[in-house]
């Protein structure tokens, strides 16, 4: 698959080739923070964030984590032909 590090144009997270090979199950190496992480963004994109108070409020890696999250599932969607 394309490489997430670099969208396909080459870098050391791909060894400058621009994709990646899946060599196991995605769900063997997902953690149980992760999903945790996952089901917080899918909260805090409905604006429902983890803790009282606006963005303002969220720790700066959960902020980050959530756009990196959004990122990725809007690529996702996009590759797949799903629309909203």
């Amino acid at each position: 698959m394309t490489c997430m590090a670099c969208g396909g144009t080459g870098c050391s997270e791909c060894g400058n080739i621009g994709s990646v090979d899946i060599v196991q199950c995605p769900l063997e190496i997902i953690t149980a923070d992760v999903w945790e992480l996952l089901e917080y963004a899918e909260l805090y994109k409905k604006g429902l964030p983890p803790v009282a108070g606006g963005a303002l409020d969220q720790a700066k890696i959960f902020t980050e984590s959530c756009r990196y999250v959004f990122e990725i599932e809007s690529y996702v969607r996009n590759k797949l032909g799903i629309i909203g």
